[in-house]
């Protein structure tokens, strides 16, 4: 097994922890033809969400983009994301989570990982980039759970030089 050492002094403490009074589950459905996870965000926004966990039940992919891990040839960090592996449809969403949550830039961010069948009947997956992922005429259903009173934000992470989701205290 590969142990992999970070760049950075790490967080102490490493385990962050806040605690968030869920709000009632939505489930939201989009239909086919727009990306999932701007879908997702915009039709969040329209419920005033911007702290939440999602669970991508279902959804069916006309063409899309993943990304997983590869060591960083700058050596600025341990690993960054590979390059885009493209599939064509028709995929088939098996699972995926995701955070929702305002990225280091303040705009929202919905940071998303899932597995789907591909048409090959392969089984690959990764983290989904936002404007990748085009829905197909099956749309997708999606199980959000808003946070109250804490949720999550990116920040600069001095370990890994990276920014990551970390909890945070939200305001009234």
């Amino acid at each position: 097994m590969r142990t992999l050492v970070q760049p950075g002094a790490p967080l102490q403490p490493r385990r962050l922890l806040e605690w968030a009074a869920p709000a009632a589950d939505l489930r939201i459905s989009l239909a086919g033809g727009q990306d999932l996870l701007r879908g997702l965000v915009a039709a969040l926004a329209g419920r005033c969400v911007t702290h939440a966990a999602v669970q991508v039940l279902s959804a069916e992919i006309a063409r899309m983009a993943y990304l997983t891990g590869a060591e960083d040839p700058s050596g600025e960090r341990v690993a960054t994301y590979g390059p885009p592996t493209w599939l064509e449809g028709p995929v088939t969403l098996l699972g995926g989570n995701g955070i929702l949550g305002p990225g280091p830039d303040g705009e929202t961010l919905l940071h998303s990982h899932a597995v789907v069948v591909d048409a090959a009947g392969e089984l690959p997956g990764g983290h989904l980039p936002p404007g990748d992922c085009l829905l197909g005429a099956g749309g997708a259903a999606v199980l959000v759970t808003p946070l109250r009173e804490a949720g999550f934000a990116a920040s600069y992470d001095s370990e890994t030089n990276y920014p990551l989701f970390q909890p945070r205290k939200l305001g009234a």
